[in-house]
């Protein structure tokens, strides 16, 4: 309930959403009592994937 009513209101406000997705994230986290180091090394290590680091780097040679 708190990741629904908090991104609502926090849209409501005139948050971009992706600050706003961040934001209700973190609060839904601290309400259930998880810690908020899980939410860092998870994002890391979603984002440590070498298909996923492919992408940018074949853009930059593109726009090169």
């Amino acid at each position: 309930m708190v990741l629904l009513i908090s991104f609502i209101v926090l849209l409501l406000l005139g948050v971009p959403i992706a600050i706003t997705t961040g934001l209700s994230t973190i609060l839904a986290m601290m309400d259930q009592g998880i810690a908020l180091t899980t939410a860092v090394q998870r994002m890391f290590s979603g984002v440590d994937s070498f298909s996923l680091m492919a992408i940018p780097f074949f853009i930059f040679s593109g726009d090169i």
